[in-house]
C-alpha cells in the first residue's frame, strides 16, 4: 500500500508522462524538463528520456532529451551505462550529434569518469 506522499508523486509522474507525450511541443518540453529536475528517481527518468529518443518523437523532444541527458549527470553526479551507450550512438547523427556531445562531456565532468570512445591507455 502506497503512502500518501508516494501516491502523490506517482500521480504527479502520471501527469507529466501524459503532457511529454502530448502534441503541444511547447507543454511537451516543460514537462520533460519538469521531470529531469524534480523526480528523484534518476532510473526512472533515464527510461523516459531514451523512450523520447523514437524516431516518431518530435525533433524538439529528442534535442531536449538529449541534454536532460547531461542534466541528470549534474543532479544525480552519475547516468547508467545505457545512457553513455545511446549518447556515443547519436554522436554521429548530424540533428543530435553536437547535443550527445555535449551531454557525454557533462556526464563525464559530472560523474568523474572518462567517456571517450577513441581512448585508448597503453
Amino acid at each position: 500500500m502506497m503512502d500518501r506522499k508516494q501516491l502523490e508523486l506517482e500521480n504527479w509522474r502520471a501527469a507529466l508522462t501524459a503532457d511529454i507525450q502530448s502534441s503541444d511541443v511547447g507543454l511537451s518540453t516543460r514537462a520533460l524538463l519538469r521531470l529531469t529536475y524534480d523526480d528523484p528517481d534518476r532510473i526512472r527518468v533515464e527510461a523516459v528520456l531514451l523512450g523520447c529518443l523514437s524516431p516518431e518523437a518530435d525533433a524538439q523532444i529528442r534535442a531536449l532529451a538529449v541534454t536532460c541527458m547531461g542534466h541528470l549527470a549534474r543532479i544525480h553526479r552519475a547516468v547508467s551505462a545505457n545512457i553513455v551507450r545511446r549518447l556515443q550512438e547519436l554522436l554521429d547523427d548530424p540533428e543530435l550529434g553536437g547535443r550527445a556531445e555535449d551531454a557525454l562531456d557533462d556526464i563525464a565532468a559530472f560523474s568523474g569518469e572518462d567517456l571517450n570512445p577513441d581512448r585508448h591507455d597503453v
